[in-house]
């Protein structure tokens, strides 16, 4: 029972840095950012060959077949892939620039931004084609009690 009573001092003291915490923002900070934009929307079945034909000719030997992986990274799922650490604009980005202290070499010269765009567009659409494929493998496995 003296638990209690010992417990209120230090929760007085917490509840002011508390109410701070969640306090209005000082002036001059950052306004809070937007929520990050919707998926994009489908790919053109005319976009999506040209992506297949550019990953296919400029990634495919370090990438695997796909983005699934191979001498670099998968580009398909974790970090890669839809909701990973690296968004669209960071997957540009390396691409047009390579990556320093890796093998991946920038392809700004030979690709343009907007087939680069594209390259990213082909590889988030095969990334949900593989996370569909997922979804119905683990369904099929799925034994209710």
């Amino acid at each position: 029972m003296t638990a209690l009573p010992s417990l209120i001092g230090p929760l007085l003291l917490a509840l002011p840095l508390a109410a701070a915490a969640f306090g209005p923002a000082p002036e001059g900070a950052p306004a809070p950012t937007a929520a990050p934009p919707a998926a994009a929307p489908p790919l053109s079945p005319e976009r999506e060959r040209l992506g297949e034909e550019l990953f296919g000719r400029n990634c495919q030997l370090c990438h695997n077949s796909r983005g699934k992986g191979g001498k670099g990274p998968q580009l398909v799922r974790g970090a890669w892939g839809p909701g990973g650490a690296n968004g669209d604009e960071v997957m540009v980005e390396i691409i047009r620039k390579g990556r320093p202290g890796t093998q991946m070499g920038g392809f700004g010269g030979a690709l343009s931004d907007e087939e680069i765009r594209t390259v990213v567009a082909f590889l988030r659409a095969e990334s949900r084609r593989v996370q569909a494929a997922e979804r119905k493998a683990a369904d099929a496995d799925f034994v209710p009690w």
